[in-house]
C-alpha cells in the first residue's frame, strides 16, 4: 500500500464510522408513555435566537433526582457552558473555566449568557409533558394524545416531530418575548 493510501485509510474508516452515527436512533426502546419519566439523558442540537443574535450548540443533558447537568458544546465540540442545577442553586462554568453561581439556572443563564433557559419547565416540556407546578395556558394534542403545542409560563412550545409512535419528542420549538429556541433530540436514554 502506498504511503498516501496508508494515510487515507484511517481517515476513510473514521468518516464511515461517523456517517453511521448520524443515522436516526432506534425507536424500539423508547417508551410509549411519558407519564412516569422522572430521569433521562438526551443528546441533541439547539439553535437559539436571542434579541436578533443567533447561537447554535450541541446539547448533552442529564436530569435525575431533581438535579440537572447540561453541557452546551460549540459546533467544533468545545465546551461553551456547563450548567449544574438542583434545589440548592445553580452553577455555570464557561469554556474558559470561569464559574458563576446563582439561586436558579434561568437567572444565571440570563446574567452570564444573555438569554434564559426555562430549566424548571423545560425538564417536563422536553419529554412531552406540561409542568405540573404551573398552570397550562393552552394546549393541543395530536391523534395519539401527544402534545402538539403547549403554552405555559408564557412560553409557546411546539412539538414538531416525535420518534415514530413513541411518546418522545424528536424536534421542538420554544418561544417567549425576544427569545426562540429550536431543539433536535438525537438520542434519548433512560436509567433503569
Amino acid at each position: 500500500m502506498s504511503p498516501r493510501l496508508a494515510f487515507l485509510a484511517p481517515a476513510l474508516l473514521l468518516l464511515a464510522a461517523l456517517a453511521g452515527c448520524a443515522t436516526k436512533p432506534s425507536i424500539q426502546d423508547l417508551p410509549a408513555s411519558n407519564a412516569n419519566i422522572d430521569a433521562f439523558s438526551l443528546n441533541g442540537r439547539a439553535a437559539v435566537n436571542a434579541d436578533g443574535r443567533g447561537y447554535s450548540a450541541t446539547v448533552r443533558w442529564r436530569h435525575a433526582g431533581g438535579r440537572d447537568s447540561l453541557r452546551l458544546l460549540s459546533p467544533v465540540g468545545s465546551v461553551v457552558a456547563q450548567i449544574d442545577a438542583d434545589k440548592d442553586g445553580a452553577t455555570l462554568t464557561t469554556g474558559d473555566k470561569k464559574v458563576y453561581k446563582s439561586t436558579d439556572a434561568e437567572s444565571l443563564m440570563r446574567d452570564v449568557l444573555g438569554w434564559n433557559l426555562p430549566l424548571a419547565g423545560l425538564r417536563y416540556w422536553v419529554v412531552g409533558r406540561s409542568n405540573p407546578d404551573a398552570p397550562v395556558q393552552s394546549e393541543a394534542r395530536d391523534d395519539r394524545h401527544r402534545l402538539s403545542s403547549l403554552v405555559q409560563s408564557d412560553w409557546h412550545i411546539g412539538y414538531l416531530d416525535y420518534f415514530g409512535e413513541s411518546a418522545m419528542p424528536a424536534r421542538m420549538s420554544l418561544a417567549r418575548e425576544k427569545l426562540s429556541l429550536r431543539l433536535v433530540v438525537e438520542r434519548w436514554e433512560f436509567p433503569e
